[in-house]
């Protein structure tokens, strides 16, 4: 009874940990939400032979602050992607919100209003397979960027009304 049920354990793992070949990256547009596109990212770039952050879930809704926050750790195969492509794919993505990158903000062009800020950082370890643990964290507003929950929480997190 032991053995079926550790084959069964070793087959997700293995399944979960190399499904990252069936991912493509995901496309700059508008009408998705950043955490999403980020998560598509992530997914399409994952290394390592075993990764266990992918069953790690990575998008938090905060509905009393107004925001969406989006943090994962994983290991990026720098085959498949690396930091300037993220920091190009999020600034194509401001691109189509109708905003321009000020640092890690993406600012509205019509109303200077926080769209989103995005990061990405390698924090000096290395996986298993000896790809590089990289980290992204995104915050975006749940529903708009206008909302007074939002633009407080933007302020919280070093966003700069004076631009």
């Amino acid at each position: 009874m032991v053995k079926p049920r550790i084959l069964v354990v070793s087959t997700t793992l293995l399944v979960a940990s190399c499904v990252s070949d069936l991912y493509s990256k995901p496309a700059a547009t508008a009408n998705e939400d950043i955490s999403t596109l980020s998560e598509a990212y992530v997914k399409a770039t994952r290394g390592g032979v075993l990764d266990f952050t992918a069953v790690i879930p990575g998008k938090v809704f905060h509905p009393r602050d107004g925001y969406i926050r989006y943090e994962r750790l994983w290991c990026l195969n720098e085959d498949k992607g690396s930091i300037e492509e993220y920091l190009e794919f999020m600034e194509a993505v401001c691109e189509q919100k109708d905003g321009v990158m000020d640092g890690e903000w993406c600012v509205s062009t019509r109303h200077q209003l926080p769209l989103f800020s995005a990061t990405i950082e390698q924090n000096g370890t290395t996986c298993t397979g000896g790809d590089l643990t990289t980290i992204i964290n995104t915050i975006e507003p749940i529903s708009s960027a206008t909302s007074s929950e939002w633009r407080a929480t933007a302020q919280a997190f070093g966003f700069q009304t004076d631009r």
